[in-house]
Order: C-alpha cells, then structure tokens, then sequence
C-alpha cells in the first residue's frame, strides 16, 4: 500500500495536490481578422457613397448656372414733340428702368449694351445700358435714358384720333459673366424684347408687354 501511495504522488502534476481536481480555463472567443478588414471596406464604401452624394446636391444646387433675366420695369415719358403735316415727326424722350433679375449663387458681371427701338422694320431710337454687376439671388435696377427721333415716319391713319398709336419694340442684348464660388466661371448673354403702344394723342406709353 505504501508503494502505490507513492507512486500516486509521482503521477499527479506539479503544484496540484492528489486529492485536488484539476481547475478548468474558459477559452476566449475572438472574431476572425477577415472579417473585421470586411467591416472596415463596408464602412469606407459607405463614407464614400454619403460624400459622393452630398457634393452630387452641392454642385446641383449651388454651381448650377441659369441664364439671368433682364426686363423692362417703368417707361415715363418726359419730354414730348410730336409733328403731323405731310409726314409725322418725333422727338421723344423716355426714362426707363430695367432690372437684371440674377437667381444664381454667384454674381453676375455684365458689359454695356445698347437697347434700340422698333417701329416696324425701322431703328428709331435707342440708348445705353450702363454695365455693372448683380450679387448672387438678386435683382439690381438699372436707370436708362432713351431717345426717339424720326423724321418722315409713314404711320398709318395718323391723322386720325381713334388711330394715332404706334407698336414699338424696346429690344436689348447684354453680355456678360457667372462668377460662382469661385470655381464657375460661365459666359452668359440675355436679351430683352418689350412690346409697347406710344399714344400720339395722349402722349403716354401703354400696354407694355415683355417676354
């Protein structure tokens, strides 16, 4: 019996008392390195698809280029002198306003330009848009003094006064440049094309009509 005693202490491991059971260790799970490198492809896929979309709406929104929009506001007529004897004659002056109308995110600088006036296929006066620029989403008013001398018109039923009303046209064409943050930088040319009725009897401006 003694033998066997001491053979059962020469069996048992170190440091571990024969009368002791073993003590058990829980592993540790850990995740496989493939799969945490997926994880991180995922998520800069993602990143780039969110900043791809937001610079997407950036240059949509605010780096889109629109062709501003130039009118005519008010005609007053201050000064009047108007003949009828064999052939009509005028000698009108006409202040107007016009606006430039920019609804881009970046201004808009534009050169001189002449606006003329029509009567029928006739150039009988005209004057001169000062240049200038407009701000980013706004609308810059500009004054314009125009002349109409003519001799010798051939106005049709002018000696009557149910008839003394001319159709003329006001028409513009500005040249000018989209500055947008600095990054657009785009030509862009607009024109004007206003309708209008001179009364010779009441010496007025009627009906205009822009388009």
């Amino acid at each position: 019996m003694a033998d066997l005693e001491s053979q059962s202490m020469r069996l048992a491991p170190a440091g571990v008392k024969s009368d002791e059971q073993p003590s058990t260790t829980t592993a540790i799970f850990r995740k496989p390195k493939y799969q945490e490198s997926s994880k991180c492809i995922v998520y800069v896929l993602a990143a780039i698809v969110f900043l791809g979309t937001l610079f997407l709406i950036f240059g949509t929104v605010f780096l889109r280029v629109n062709n501003p929009k130039l009118r005519l506001r008010t005609v007053s007529i201050q000064n009047f002198q108007y003949e009828n004897t064999n052939s009509t004659s005028l000698n009108i002056t006409m202040l107007t306003e016009v606006t430039i109308d920019n609804e881009n995110f970046g201004r808009y600088d534009f050169e001189n330009c002449n606006a003329v006036i029509l009567y029928g296929n006739s150039t009988i006066g005209g004057g001169v848009i000062s240049g200038g620029r407009v701000g980013a989403r706004n609308i810059k008013p500009v004054s314009v003094t125009m002349q109409i001398r003519s001799e010798n018109l051939n106005i049709s039923g002018s000696g009557s006064d149910s008839t003394e009303l001319m159709e003329i046209i006001s028409y513009a064409k500005m040249t000018g440049r989209v500055h947008a943050l600095t990054i657009v930088d785009r030509r862009k040319t607009i024109e004007m094309n206003c309708t209008m009725t001179l009364n010779l009897r009441s010496r007025s401006i009627t009906h205009p009509l822009c388009s």
